[in-house]
């Protein structure tokens, strides 16, 4: 459970912090559990073309292990994220820079971020991400 802050935004701010310490700080193997608890059942995640890269908050969570499990980040500079909330709707967008090896080979990309939020029951968790990488 979230502890009580000043606003929604900030509710919102403090979850998406903690999404992101959970799969950049680790331990790798924990993160499923971790990000489960931030994620809403019914969690969407969608790749660069809105391709579905994984449905449900237990496919979600283990695609940030997955991704850890084959790559290894060398530097991940997140943006303050903007946030708007309408209700029990928030979406958070950041722009965000990454350096990471795989299979041998290196490789720095940039882009944004775009989170949607639900509140469920007095507590917010994520339901819908996508990645957008800059072309």
């Amino acid at each position: 459970m979230m502890p009580a802050a000043s606003s929604d935004h900030e509710q919102v701010r403090l979850l998406l912090q903690r999404i992101n310490d959970a799969w950049l700080r680790g331990p790798v193997e924990q993160i499923p559990q971790k990000l489960g608890d931030y994620f809403h059942d019914q969690m969407v995640i969608r790749g660069p073309d809105f391709q579905e890269l994984g449905r449900g908050k237990a496919a979600c969570a283990k695609s940030y292990r997955d991704f850890l499990n084959q790559a290894k980040v060398h530097r991940c500079q997140l943006a303050e994220p903007q946030i708007d909330v309408a209700g029990d709707t928030a979406v958070a967008a950041y722009a965000w820079e990454m350096t990471y090896e795989l299979n041998g080979q290196t490789y720095t990309e940039s882009g944004h971020d775009l989170f949607a939020f639900t509140r469920d029951r007095g507590r917010w968790l994520a339901v819908w991400r996508t990645l957008l990488p800059s072309r």
